[in-house]
């Protein structure tokens, strides 16, 4: 099937239209997980009157195929009523295996106005930090933003362990962490291989980190786009970490609603924020650990533990 074969969507009744595609969908045999992608590439192929809500899609989709297929045993002559829903990573995962992304065009007069409006160096970031922690191991700084119990993932590269964050004190943490704690150290990876970053690890949401290597804008801009979360949208700032490259990654806390942090990061993605930092197991820079491919410190530039 085609995105040719969808009609597009009109500028109002779009979750109708959702439905009608579905079932469209549906009646030529594509699956639940195609359907999902092409009603998602079909609403972001050209441009909306409003931004698609978290999970609209993925709802709509569901709700279509909950109506169930009904099919013929020839050895028997019975029916059997098939129900089906999107796939879990796991039977105790929280996550999906197919998760909507956001997919919103940077705009650079909103860009330029928040710069503007917020302005914060990075000396000035630095400085405002609640606490210094300049001299502080990774594992102390991220004590502030875990619980002793919960379980942290980091490693580097391709190798990777689960500890709890008692435990991490204890060792050294690689270079990139997932900045949301794992409900298990040892998940199901989208291969069927046992791994310890993976997304069937990673327990809910806690922090959404916001980072962006745009190199047309400086990192005193970029502080001041987080400032601009921060100050003017309210979204809570937890910490800020150097990359050690071209960018900073700033933590902010989930909300605990999933549709406010959807709105949250199409915001921020609409400021230049990558997309991909959605998804609950992205890796984000360790704060104060050294990135292998440069040799600088990762600096936590900013931390408010509240």
């Amino acid at each position: 099937m085609d995105l040719a074969d969808l009609k597009d969507y009109p500028t109002t009744g779009i979750h109708h239209h959702h439905m009608k595609l579905a079932n469209y969908c549906k009646g030529r045999g594509a699956s639940e997980i195609e359907t999902l992608e092409l009603l998602d590439s079909k609403f972001h192929q050209r441009p909306q009157r409003r931004p698609l809500s978290n999970m609209e899609i993925e709802n709509a989709v569901t709700k279509t195929y909950q109506s169930g297929n009904r099919l013929s045993l020839k050895s028997t002559g019975n029916q059997v009523f098939i129900h089906t829903r999107f796939q879990k990573t796991s039977s105790g995962s929280f996550w999906n295996t197919s998760m909507p992304m956001p997919k919103v065009e940077v705009d650079r007069s909103a860009v330029r106005k928040a710069i503007k409006s917020s302005p914060w160096r990075l000396e000035d970031m630095y400085e405002n930090s609640p606490l210094d922690v300049s001299e502080c191991s990774s594992a102390e700084i991220l004590r502030l933003v875990f619980d002793k119990d919960e379980l942290v993932c980091s490693g580097s590269v391709s190798s990777f362990k689960t500890l709890s964050m008692g435990e991490w004190i204890n060792e050294e943490l690689g270079e990139q962490v997932v900045p949301n704690p794992s409900r298990v150290r040892i998940g199901t990876n989208m291969n069927g291989n046992p791994s310890a970053h993976c997304r069937d690890a990673t327990d809910e949401r806690k922090y959404i980190v916001v980072e962006s290597d745009d190199e047309s804008i400086s990192l005193d801009d970029k502080a001041s786009l987080i400032r601009f979360l921060r100050d003017q949208v309210g979204a809570e700032l937890r910490m800020v970490v150097h990359s050690g490259g071209k960018s900073l990654h700033a933590w902010f806390c989930s909300s605990g609603d999933p549709q406010i942090d959807w709105d949250f990061m199409q915001l921020a993605c609409r400021l230049g924020a990558d997309p991909r930092m959605w998804l609950p197991e992205q890796l984000a820079r360790t704060p104060n650990a050294v990135r292998s491919k440069n040799q600088q410190v990762q600096k936590c530039l900013y931390i408010d533990p509240r």
